[in-house]
């Protein structure tokens, strides 16, 4: 499928036919609308897709000036995606491979179309942080219902950043592009940043509590990374994130040693959508070009060779470039000859094993290669730059003959070997090395004048740099005392560099009750709920869910509360037959011999929600003293929701003081119409699986895959839904006064369909 902003056109300029990328660039730019004012104010959305995404009419904020359409020169053709942020990215790093002045002004008015049709859509609140539509390769099932996201913001700075370097250049006023840079930059700092997590949180809600979503998923991280945000501290510590909280998966196979190798999945984010959870070629290389850029070259190297193999070597079509893996749990491997992961691997091999940063709109090269402290050489030959690297002894040989069209200056950035330096030519000519900051190891930089060829020899000297040797550089901690990672220098001989020390500060234990605990003799008394029932539960998905809603145009859940943008007709029957016919005089007995009161007919769940259909939160009054409380819980959540607390219950003592049980997706809140996958790998969760009623039959289970036969990963349907069972223990020296359910993450209903105090 032709679209703009597929990651391919990146390829061009990292292989050296500048041409063809410009071929691209020019078609796209030809289909930019240009005649087509924006007439219809925000919002837009599609009330024939049940409002989950933007309506096609000429006219609206999205279908109008500065939208790219999705095919070569033709500029009256819409799409669904937002391609302009990835093909606005490819045609600066252009600029930045060719420093084509010329060419930079003859898209200037491509540029600024863009931007301002950014702004107009995706940041009309002005707060300098951008809405993300399906804008990124992993769009499909992905919305942020106006939030503030990482990775489309982060594109933007970089888009502004650069539009406002290019207008200086070539006589325009770029004033309000480097304001816009400079306020993305700190907004994303500000709001976006989780200094206890070391990395930038997914999005931050629009709607509702305006809360962080703090799981991020591995673009966010590379993408933030890849459009220089922040700096190494931030960068080491974002792709640690990566390394502690994204599921590693085993590369392995006949005939292939056991190395350590591994692939990654893109999230860990449940249940499964297409495009949300997956082991994709091109968001494992751009992660590893990431690992790079943030100065973890030996961790860099390890995935982008255990991904070549996993894909090139050991796949079904060996040397193709594939779009998703064997490891794939929903796929596996699928899709030959992908533009998307050829263009980034020709990224990561250029700008991330070879270190290539080309900024010839300064006239200006940086070289930091990244390659294994194992390897003694390396050559690349390109169009643009023969680059050869060898050692011998003590001594690093770089050759580098540039053919880039343009005089430009050359900056080494190596690693230091050892503790001193004895001598350091360029072309036979002593120069000095400077320290660059880094992080793990030293690093030192060398300039290098323009020239037609360049020779450059470093004779290392002392003793190899060793972390055991090194002591204090006596200069201060650097990071705050609430950061997940701080980082203090060392020093060996003339080398410095900085060590990053985790702050490994114990967290508290959560307790999510989906062990369902016993007791002998027990005195259960199910909770009086007929007061507060405002619902059948069957009506979860036959409701429409109309406020509130966005001001502005969006991707959102679908009226009915369930699907996303790719599906908006989804729904799912809930069946609550089964537990109303085994609920004998008003009660329904678990096999664990746990009464809960639930009527046979009419109302049965108490509903809370942000939407207006029901309450935020609803109290129940509770009575005399208890061991633990037993819940029988239902409502919906989704992927956009995962590993973030979805609602809560609190028991309210007579004293004010409480007991209170989160509500987290996976852990041990599931959606009612389906059963969550694990495996292990991509797909894991540390929490046992609670108890869940099948409201069709009644059967209650901890495992209902086994029970209710659900075969393989795609359809995960619970036929009638599932209710979930929980345990609260209780402090039962205190006198109770209240039970409180509340919502807080949005486009979800929480229900309450029973309580029941144990003695």
């Amino acid at each position: 499928m032709p679209l703009s902003g597929w990651r391919a056109a990146y390829t061009g300029d990292c292989l050296g036919w500048s041409d063809r990328a410009r071929t691209h660039f020019d078609n796209y730019a030809a289909s930019q609308v240009t005649d087509v004012p924006p007439r219809y104010a925000h919002p837009t959305q599609d009330s024939t897709m049940h409002l989950a995404r933007a309506a096609k009419k000429w006219g609206t904020q999205m279908y109008s000036n500065g939208y790219i359409c999705r095919n070569p020169r033709r500029n009256n053709q819409m799409h669904h995606y937002d391609m302009n942020l990835c093909y606005m990215d490819e045609l600066l790093w252009h600029l930045c491979w060719t420093g084509d002045l010329d060419y930079a002004r003859r898209m200037w008015p491509v540029i600024t179309a863009h931007l301002a049709w950014e702004k107009r859509n995706f940041d009309p609140d002005d707060d300098a942080l951008y809405d993300a539509y399906c804008c990124i390769w992993a769009s499909d099932a992905l919305y942020y219902n106006s939030g503030a996201v990482t990775h489309s913001s982060a594109y933007n700075y970089r888009a502004n950043r650069l539009a406002a370097l290019i207008a200086g250049k070539i006589g325009e006023d770029g004033s309000r592009y480097a304001r816009e840079a400079e306020r993305i930059k700190e907004a994303l700092h500000q709001r976006l940043w989780m200094n206890d997590k070391g990395c930038w949180a997914e999005f931050q809600d629009f709607m509702g509590k305006r809360r962080l979503h703090t799981a991020p998923g591995i673009w966010t991280v590379y993408h933030a990374i890849d459009s220089d945000v922040s700096d190494l501290f931030d960068y080491y510590q974002a792709a640690d994130y990566v390394s502690r909280e994204i599921p590693r998966i085993p590369v392995r196979g006949a005939g292939l040693s056991d190395e350590g190798y591994y692939t990654i999945a893109t999230t860990n984010w449940m249940p499964y959508s297409w495009s949300i959870n997956n082991v994709a070629f091109a968001e494992v290389w751009h992660m590893c070009l990431a690992y790079w850029q943030a100065g973890r070259p030996e961790e860099a190297f390890r995935l982008f060779k255990s991904s070549v193999l996993d894909g090139m070597y050991l796949g079904n079509s060996p040397g193709n470039f594939g779009q998703i893996s064997f490891y794939d749990a929903a796929r596996g491997e699928c899709y030959r000859d992908f533009g998307d992961p050829v263009g980034v691997a020709s990224r990561a091999l250029t700008q991330g094993l070879f270190g290539i940063q080309p900024d010839l709109l300064n006239h200006r090269v940086t070289l930091r290669p990244g390659f294994p402290a194992a390897w003694d050489y390396a050559r690349l030959h390109a169009p643009y730059l023969d680059f050869d690297f060898r050692r011998e002894g003590d001594t690093d040989h770089y050759s580098l003959t540039p053919r880039f069209g343009q005089e430009a200056t050359f900056r080494l950035i190596l690693p230091a070997r050892r503790e001193r330096i004895a001598q350091v030519t360029v072309n036979g000519e002593p120069v000095k090395a400077t320290p660059v900051e880094s992080i793990d190891f030293p690093c030192i930089g060398i300039d290098c004048p323009s020239a037609d060829a360049l020779h450059v020899e470093i004779v290392w000297a002392g003793e190899a740099i060793n972390e055991a040797k090194a002591h204090s550089a006596q200069q201060p901690l650097r990071g705050t005392n609430d950061a997940g990672m701080r980082f203090v220098c060392l020093q060996q001989g003339d080398m410095q560099w900085w060590k990053p020390l985790r702050n490994e500060q114990p967290s508290a234990p959560v307790f999510y009750g989906t062990d369902l605990p016993v007791y002998a003799d027990a005195v259960y008394r199910p909770v009086p709920m007929d007061e507060a029932w405002n619902a059948s539960v069957t009506d979860i998905f036959r409701e429409q869910y109309l406020s509130p809603r966005s001001p502005y145009t969006t991707l959102q859940i679908p009226v009915q509360g369930i699907g996303e943008w790719c599906h908006p007709k989804e729904t799912a029957d809930i069946d609550d037959s089964g537990l109303r016919r085994l609920s004998k005089d008003g009660i329904f007995t678990t096999p664990q011999g746990i009464p809960f009161r639930t009527p046979a007919t009419g109302q049965n769940i108490a509903f809370t929600s942000l939407w207006d259909n029901y309450p935020d939160s609803l109290s129940i009054p509770l009575e005399g003293k208890a061991d633990g409380i037993y819940l029988l819980l239902a409502g919906s959540t989704n992927h956009m929701q995962c590993r973030i607390e979805n609602g809560s219950i609190t028991v309210r003592y007579a004293d004010g003081s409480t007991s209170r049980l989160p509500l987290v997706n996976p852990d041990n809140w599931a959606p009612i119409e389906q059963d969550f996958y694990f495996d292990g790998l991509a797909f894991t969760n540390d929490t046992p699986r609670p108890y869940r009623v099948a409201l069709a039959s009644g059967l209650v289970s901890h495992n209902l895959e086994r029970d209710l036969q659900l075969k393989g990963f795609n359809d995960r349907r619970i036929p009638g839904g599932a209710a979930t069972l929980l345990y609260l223990p209780l402090d039962k020296q205190k006198a109770l006064r209240s039970l409180t359910l509340e919502t807080v993450s949005n486009e979800i209903v929480i229900g309450l369909m029973g309580a029941t105090l144990v003695e």
